[in-house]
This record gives C-alpha cells, structure tokens and sequence, in this order.
C-alpha cells in the first residue's frame, strides 16, 4: 500500500506540471485568438478602403450624370421621393 502513496514533493510537482501546462494551452490559444482578431481587423481596413473607393466612384458618376442631364435627374429625384413617401405611409 506503500507504493500508491504519493510524497507531498512529488504531488507538489505534479501539481506544478498540471499548472503549466494549463498555462501554456491558455497562452497558445490567447495568441492564436489575437492573430485572428488581427487579421480580422486587417480585413475590415481593407473592406473600408474597397468601399471608400466604391462610393467616391458612384459619387463622381452621379455628379457627372447630374451635370449632363440636370432634367432627367431632377426628375428621378422626384419619383424617388414619391415612391419613399408611399412606401413610409403603408406602415
């Protein structure tokens, strides 16, 4: 029965070992959790800059067709308008 004792130093140590190991994991996961996030981040810049891009083009489409056919936009304007009010007094 002797030999399933453990010693209290070599208990002691297990529990150590047991405790670092546990902080290794939790570390690994934290950093490939923060990887993640950053190249999360680093995407959602990259889909802002797309957009940006996006919008400063239909921007400059809009004005030039505005500035070529001020009637006509005018005119959709509107349309949009009365189609935007007809579609807010349904509900």
């Amino acid at each position: 029965m002797s030999q399933t004792v453990t010693k209290p130093e070599e208990l002691k140590q297990a529990a150590r070992d047991a405790i670092d190991t546990a902080e290794e994991k939790a570390f690994d996961t934290l950093e490939k959790a923060r990887e993640k996030a950053e190249d999360v981040v680093d995407r959602a810049h990259e889909l802002e800059a797309e957009l940006q891009d996006s919008v400063a083009e239909l921007s400059g489409t809009v004005t030039r067709y505005i500035n070529e056919k001020p009637v006509q936009a005018a005119g959709i304007a509107f349309a949009a308008g009365v189609l935007a009010t007809l579609l807010i007094k349904r509900r």
